[in-house]
């Protein structure tokens, strides 16, 4: 990949390439949007544009930086992440960082270190990292990426560029899906109109057979409400991603709202579910969906803020059910 094939982020490619113009290529960048809009793959092109043998505006492919990137191999640029068995990047990773960026780069132009969902730090791993980041030195850039800036300190990020990322249109979505990924033009109209703007999320629902989840999610909180208050079904484990997994029922929620004013299945998000979606919504008046939604909003603010998941689930099983 290079610049040229990142979708509908023009304007934040132009902003990165104009810094490379005008040689004020910074320390310090945070990369923030809503989760699978492509921060990471930006930072990765980024990050190749800039160690780049040719030296131009965005990466060649070819040399062997270029290769070394794309093929995860390149000693000066380093991905931290939280490790899969933790819920932070432990201080442990910081200090590595901190040790790497005080030797020279082995072979390239700048050392990178990108630390994706950066709000996983928690308040100890940025306070360790404010230093560097207030004062890097001429060959480091350091890239956060995040899609909860709310979860970075106000120190940190007054010491970073902030590069906002948008979110996709569903033709540009559909787009990318059959292009890119071999989906079906049926599998990408369902999977681009689920994925809320975001392409990551779309291509996740096929390959992790996401619409399992929702449907689990649905006969969760929705199909059997009355079976909510056990346990086993407000259990925060029982869903792997319990935002994503929320994020779904709202969408089931959204679609019955909107067809309180109108039976255009085309502008259903959940459209495989359409006559469902019709049949149930009369059911209900357009004040309580409405307060359902705010419901389950305010409970996907909740886990963001580390609130008891389980506790923030059972309130939400109670709310859905009056």
């Amino acid at each position: 990949m290079s610049f040229a094939n990142i979708i509908g982020q023009d304007r934040a490619v132009a902003l990165l390439q104009a810094m490379i113009t005008r040689n004020e290529v910074l320390g310090s960048y945070i990369f923030t949007g809503p989760k699978g809009v492509g921060k990471k793959i930006l930072a990765l092109e980024y990050a190749k544009a800039l160690n780049c043998e040719k030296q131009g505006l965005d990466s060649c492919e070819e040399c062997v930086s270029c290769r070394k990137v794309n093929s995860m191999n390149h000693p000066d640029v380093s991905i931290i992440a939280k490790d899969e068995d933790s819920s932070f990047i432990k201080i442990d990773k910081i200090r590595d960082i901190i040790y790497q960026a005080s030797l020279k780069p082995y072979e390239a132009r700048k050392k990178i270190f990108i630390i994706t969902e950066a709000e996983d730090m928690n308040e100890e791993s940025q306070n360790a990292l404010l230093k560097i980041l207030e004062e890097p030195r001429d060959n480091q850039v350091f890239i956060l990426t995040t899609s909860r800036i709310s979860g970075l300190l106000s120190t940190v990020l007054s010491r970073c560029k902030l590069v906002k990322l948008n979110l996709l249109g569903q033709d540009r979505i559909k787009e990318i899906l059959i292009d890119r990924h071999g989906f079906t033009e049926d599998e990408a109209d369902l999977f681009s109109r689920m994925s809320l703007g975001s392409p990551g999320r779309a291509i996740a629902f096929k390959e992790k057979d996401e619409l399992k989840e929702r449907d689990r999610m649905l006969n969760d909180f929705f199909l059997r409400k009355r079976a909510i208050f056990r346990e086993e079904v407000c259990d925060d484990k029982k869903y792997p991603d319990i935002e994503e997994s929320l994020k779904m029922l709202l969408s089931w929620y959204r679609d019955l709202l909107v067809s309180k004013f109108t039976e255009d299945a085309g502008i259903f998000l959940n459209a495989d579910r359409s006559q469902e979606i019709l049949s149930y919504a009369s059911r209900f008046s357009a004040d309580k969906l409405e307060r359902d939604i705010s419901s389950i909003m305010k409970t996907i603010n909740y886990i963001n803020r580390n609130v008891n998941p389980k506790m923030a689930l059972f309130n939400m099983a109670l709310e859905l059910e009056r």
